[in-house]
């Protein structure tokens, strides 16, 4: 029986020379074939009196190929079958109309069996493909189980470098195609030609495998599939996520998101979600409910602007998406005490719930600028990212291409000054109020948190938040200032490699030269000179705060230690690629900032340096690169050392050696 139906699957037919039976009631040649392999569990071969067509097909009224497994039924991810009888017919017998004597075949009639010999080769040619390239699902999933078993005990890693082990070889490769036959259509991420899952990171080829095992059955493998995903993802955060920032960064990413899912930032979405969720009409509690919304947005907003400018990247979260009014006061937030509240709440500026935060924190000239305070500023200063950062890559892009440059830089320089009016004129206000003992008056009143009873402590404690917010602002300012009129993830990656290439590795990649190049023309420009005094203007105000011991030194804002590192990066890119920077080159042009001039208000000379450029100094210091070390010193010094320093300082300026902790 095994050779007749191999001679079967040969194409020829076993009947040859044989003149088959075809009286009335007796079965075709085809219909013999079809019983036995039914009978033993053979894959069913088309029926020739249906046009060779699939179950699917058939139903569908679609053109079927035939074979073990249709074009269309692969497509579609179904099983192929025959077990439909065709038209007219019953259990397999012939049906009326084939038996009448009008339609029965005679020995003249030749039989219908070419077609039906074809097309049970193809399907077996098919189901012998099939067989030799698809491992068993066992298989599969003991390879799935114990790579997963590898990932939890540690023993594989899944850097670049790691590899899938030989024994792995065969299954994997023969399962990868399944991939490649129904996903790769779609995403077509890998090169399908050169793939070979050994060559390739083990997540690569996991991740195939994978994706193979739950389209080839999404029920059986269900279970292996989803651990191994989920080991992965836990090692992959780790992996990528070894320092502190990274990890924060990764936080943030998926925080805005999840929370832009829900609809977080809407003000609707929101006033529904207290109705629901927190009703009442308790006017404290209300109050509470809302800012704690807000000022949750707003803290989010702040890390947002804080990680992307230490990362060099865009941000996540656009001002734009805050869909939130004006925030009450810090008076009014920090009221211990209903009486304290409803006190503080009548001398609350109502007009502030009125403006909606993006409009007011993205235009200088708002109508609500009367009513903007400290805080407020500090969120329209970081809200210059965006577009910083977009012009940055511009200007990358065009002096790359060597085409002229943008002029959205006057517009931004714009927007900086004038926030930085604005915080001028609150900070004074504050300072006047403070003097003349008018705790009650606006903006001053705004900031006196507890201490109710103690008039005198209160005032003073809303003095020195004043002041911190104020350094706040004036280190985010010179912050964006820097940025605006450098390239700092040039001067990060130059300086990266300056501080890890030794004395004997003078090699450097093209990459490397092209930013040494890109550093020289910068540093022949007005853009450098304005990057440098935003610098020494933070180096100037930290060291005299530390002197004489100000509120603001001890502030928690990382944005301090941010401003810090990256004004020691402008200073070092300025001290080792300017033509100007060494006292040794006479030049026409000094400027001696802290003496002459005392501040860095805008003059005739000091416009005058910036444009022609020229050697400078800082409380008659001169800025040389012969002394650049002496200089990275002094900011270092700014920073925290030993356990306390903040891995971010590092992260912005890899120039920055930490000193070493005392033993």
């Amino acid at each position: 029986m095994s050779a007749t139906v191999e001679k079967a699957l040969s194409g020829r037919s076993i009947f040859e020379g044989i003149k088959p039976p075809m009286e009335s009631g007796t079965l075709s040649v085809p219909d013999l074939l079809r019983r036995h392999l039914t009978r033993h569990d053979m894959p069913a071969a088309p029926d020739p009196r249906r046009g060779r067509a699939c179950d699917a097909c058939h139903a569908n009224k679609t053109k079927c190929d035939g074979g073990i497994q249709c074009t269309l039924c692969a497509k579609r991810g179904i099983s192929c079958t025959y077990k439909l009888v065709s038209k007219g017919s019953s259990d397999g017998k012939t049906s009326r109309k084939n038996t009448s004597p009008s339609n029965s075949p005679t020995s003249d009639t030749p039989v219908r069996e070419i077609g039906f010999r074809e097309a049970f080769a193809s399907a077996a040619a098919n189901m012998r493909t099939t067989l030799q390239s698809s491992p068993k699902e066992d298989e599969v999933t003991a390879g799935l189980k114990r790579i997963t078993a590898e990932l939890v005990s540690r023993e594989t890693s899944i850097d670049g470098t790691t590899r899938m082990s030989t024994p792995d070889k065969d299954w994997m490769e023969a399962n990868s195609k399944v991939f490649f036959e129904r996903f790769h259509d779609t995403w077509p991420i890998l090169h399908a030609p050169s793939f070979f899952p050994m060559d390739h990171a083990l997540v690569v080829s996991v991740s195939v495998v994978m994706i193979s095992s739950w389209l080839k059955n999404p029920d059986g493998m269900d279970e292996p599939v989803l651990r191994l995903h989920e080991v992965l993802m836990e090692r992959f955060f780790e992996w990528i996520s070894e320092k502190l920032v990274a990890r924060a960064t990764l936080l943030r990413g998926m925080l805005v998101v999840y929370m832009r899912e829900m609809e977080f930032f809407v003000c609707e979405s929101a006033a529904y979600e207290q109705r629901v969720h927190f009703p009442g009409t308790f006017i404290p509690w209300l109050q509470t409910i809302r800012e704690r919304w807000k000022r949750l947005i707003i803290a989010l907003y702040k890390i947002d602007v804080y990680l992307s400018i230490a990362r060099g990247q865009p941000a996540s979260l656009h001002r734009e998406e805050i869909d939130a009014t004006m925030p009450s006061t810090f008076s009014l937030w920090n009221a211990y005490g209903l009486n304290v509240f409803f006190r503080r709440l009548s001398q609350e500026p109502t007009d502030r719930v009125g403006f909606k935060l993006s409009e007011v924190i993205s235009n200088p000239n708002s109508p609500a600028k009367s009513l903007v305070l400290l805080e407020d500023v500090h969120l329209a200063l970081c809200g210059l990212l965006p577009g910083i950062w977009n012009h940055t890559q511009i200007v990358r892009r065009t002096t790359e291409a060597g085409r002229p440059m943008p002029n959205s830089l006057t517009s931004l320089a714009w927007q900086l000054e004038t926030w930085k009016a604005d915080l001028e004129r609150i900070s004074h206000q504050c300072t006047q109020c403070f003097h003349a003992d008018q705790i009650e008056e606006f903006p001053f009143f705004a900031y006196v948190g507890k201490y109710e009873e103690e008039p005198q402590r209160a005032k003073v404690a809303a003095m020195n938040n004043i002041k911190c917010l104020v350094s706040d602002c004036m280190m985010t300012y010179h912050l964006q200032g820097m940025q605006l009129y450098s390239d700092i993830r040039i001067m990060n990656t130059v300086a990266r490699f300056s501080a890890q290439a030794t004395g004997e590795d003078s090699s450097k990649s093209l990459r490397i030269q092209k930013h040494q190049s890109q550093l020289n023309a910068w540093a022949t420009t007005s853009e450098s000179r304005r990057a440098l005094l935003h610098a020494l203007s933070v180096l100037r105000g930290c060291e005299a705060d530390i002197q004489t011991n100000e509120p603001q030194t001890q502030s928690i804002d990382p944005i301090a230690y941010l401003t810090i590192s990256m004004s020691a990066l402008v200073v070092w890119a300025w001290l080792i690629f300017s033509e100007h920077a060494c006292n040794c080159v006479p030049s026409l042009s000094h400027i001696n900032v802290g003496v002459d001039p005392t501040n860095l208000q805008s003059t005739a000379q000091l416009e005058n340096w910036i444009q022609s450029g020229g050697t400078a100094a800082l409380h008659s210091i001169p800025l040389c690169r012969c002394v650049a070390e002496g200089w990275m010193a002094r900011f270092n010094a700014l920073l925290p050392q030993g356990s306390r320093r903040w891995e971010l300082c590092d992260d912005v300026a890899p120039i920055l050696q930490p000193v070493a902790a005392a033993s």
